[in-house]
C-alpha cells in the first residue's frame, strides 16, 4: 500500500517540526513537503499531490481561511486545521469553507502522536471532500407554519451522533430544521475539550437555533440545541434533565455518542429520534439500537453526502437505521416524523 502523503502548512518552524515528528512515528505516513504560507501551500498542492494537508490559520500573506477556500474550490483535498485557541473563530470559518476537522496546537506533543496519526489516517480515507453549499449553510429551508406550533413537539427529543466532518454537517442539519423549531436537540460530537465551547458559539451564530453547552441538572428548553462537553458525557435523566457524567478513559473518542443516545429513551421512549452523521468507528451504534428497541426512529446520513461514511454504514449493517438520507433531507424527515397529525404512526 502506498504511504499517506501529508503536506504541513504553518509559518512556525517549531510547529512544523512537532507535526513532522508525530507523523514520523507511523511508517504508513510520509511528509512530502512543508509550506510557510498559503501561496506556497497552493503551489505545493499542485506539485506534491498530498492525501492530507495540515493547515495553520494565522499566517502572513494568504491566511489559512482563504487558502482552504482556494484549494477546496479547485483541487479538493482533506484539510485538518491546526490552530491556537486565539484563532479558533477563524478555524471554524475554515470548516465552513471545506476543512474537515480542527486540532489545537496544544495537542502537538509526543503524548498525542497516536491520536494525531489516527486522525490523519481517517482523513486520508476521504477521497472526494466537498465544500458545503453556502445556500444550505446560511439559509434555513422553507418550513410549514404548523408542525412545530403544537405542544406535542416538546414530547420528542432529537439525539445526534457526530464525528469527523460533523461541524459542516451540523450546520446544514440544524438549519434544515427551520427557525420555528421547538423540539430539544442533544448532540455528542467528538472533539477536544478546549474546542467544544467554540463549536457551540459557531453553531449558535450559523444557525437559527440557540446552541449551548448545558449545565448539570439543567432542564431542556424548547428549540434549544445542547452540545455535550468533550471531557464529560451528556446524558438525559428520566426527568428530562441534562446530566454530565465522567467519560470512560478506555474509550478513544470523547464525548460518548452511545451514552447520549442510549440515555434519551429513559425519558422520551418511542418519541426519541436518533441521527447518525458523518464519522468513523461505531460510537453511536449501540445508542441507535437502544432507540430502535424503545420504538423510536433512527436516521443516518448517506454515503454520498458524508465526509467519512463509517459510523452510519456500521449502523445500517446492524439493522438499526430506519432511513438513510442525504444530509439536507434529514431535517424535513424529522419534521414529518414529529408532525403526527399528518403522518400517524
Amino acid at each position: 500500500m502506498d504511504p499517506i502523503k501529508v503536506l504541513i502548512v504553518d509559518d512556525s518552524a517549531v510547529v512544523r517540526l512537532g507535526i513532522r515528528r508525530m507523523l514520523m512515528t507511523d511508517p504508513d505516513i510520509r511528509v512530502v513537503g512543508e509550506a510557510v504560507n498559503g501561496a506556497e501551500a497552493i503551489a505545493k498542492r499542485e506539485t506534491l499531490f498530498p492525501d492530507v494537508i495540515t493547515m495553520d490559520v494565522n499566517m502572513p500573506g494568504l491566511n489559512g481561511l482563504e487558502t482552504t477556500a482556494r484549494i477546496m474550490s479547485t483541487h479538493p483535498v482533506p484539510i485538518l486545521i491546526v490552530t491556537g485557541l486565539d484563532t479558533t473563530d477563524l478555524a471554524f470559518e475554515a470548516i465552513s469553507r471545506g476543512a474537515l476537522d480542527i486540532l489545537g496546537k496544544d495537542e502537538i506533543n509526543p503524548d498525542n502522536a497516536r491520536e494525531f496519526v489516527h486522525k490523519v489516517k481517517v482523513l486520508s480515507q476521504v477521497k472526494k471532500p466537498r465544500t458545503p453549499s453556502n445556500e444550505r449553510i446560511s439559509c434555513p429551508l422553507t418550513t410549514p407554519s404548523d408542525p412545530m406550533t403544537g405542544g406535542h413537539a416538546m414530547e420528542w427529543i432529537i439525539a445526534i451522533a457526530s464525528s469527523i466532518g460533523g461541524p459542516q454537517a451540523l450546520v446544514i442539519l440544524l438549519n434544515s430544521l427551520g427557525s420555528d423549531w421547538r423540539t430539544p436537540v442533544v448532540v455528542a460530537h467528538h472533539s477536544h475539550p478546549d474546542l467544544l465551547p467554540k463549536l457551540a458559539e459557531w453553531l449558535d451564530k450559523e444557525t437559527p437555533l440557540a446552541v449551548r453547552i448545558p449545565q448539570a441538572n439543567q432542564p431542556l428548553l424548547s428549540g434549544h440545541v445542547y452540545l455535550s462537553p468533550a471531557d464529560r458525557n451528556l446524558e438525559i435523566s428520566p426527568q428530562g434533565l441534562a446530566l454530565l457524567k465522567p467519560t470512560n478513559p478506555l474509550e478513544r473518542t470523547h464525548p460518548s455518542c452511545n451514552a447520549l443516545l442510549s440515555s434519551v429513551v429513559h425519558r422520551y421512549g418511542d418519541k426519541s429520534i436518533g441521527v447518525i452523521l458523518t464519522g468513523i468507528g461505531d460510537d453511536g451504534v449501540a445508542g441507535a439500537k437502544a432507540i430502535k428497541a424503545a420504538g423510536g426512529h433512527v436516521l443516518a446520513q448517506d454515503e454520498a453526502t458524508s465526509a467519512v461514511y463509517g459510523t452510519a454504514m456500521v449502523a445500517l449493517k446492524e439493522g438499526c437505521v430506519d432511513h438513510e438520507l442525504p444530509l439536507h433531507a434529514i431535517g424535513g424527515r424529522i419534521r414529518t416524523l414529529i408532525d403526527r397529525r399528518r403522518v400517524p404512526r
